[in-house]
């Protein structure tokens, strides 16, 4: 799938995190950090850690209106770390990528050819 930021027009090709094993998955286990976009089906909080994820990574949490309100950068090991706004969906990005989204910023979700390359 293709998230765009409507703001600046930068795109990042994701992985969908559809069914309960891949939310579950998310980043751990992996060689590398790749984008992955999740859907909670409702606004809330909603928690993640970090144990057994490669390297760093940056959280960006969208309302339901697809607005980005909460991003922050998780280190390796964390326990817990939870967005501060209600949010539906979440992003899981590395550096690079994540700085192509922030606070207030609107962003479109397409349907698309996964690449994480």
């Amino acid at each position: 799938m293709i998230v765009e930021n409507k703001s600046n027009c930068r795109k990042v090709y994701c992985l969908e995190a559809a069914s309960f094993l891949q939310k579950l998955r998310g980043l751990m286990f992996r060689k590398k950090v790749v984008p992955i976009f999740f859907d909670f089906f409702r606004e809330g909080v909603h928690p993640i850690h970090s144990f057994f994820v490669p390297s760093p990574f940056f959280a960006v949490y969208l309302s339901s209106a697809m607005g980005v309100v909460d991003k922050f950068r998780v280190s390796r090991f964390e326990l817990l770390r939870k967005n501060q706004k209600p949010a539906r969906y979440l992003i899981e990005l590395g550096e690079k990528d994540a700085s192509f989204f922030g606070i207030g910023d609107e962003v479109a979700v397409y349907a698309g050819m996964e690449d994480t390359g």
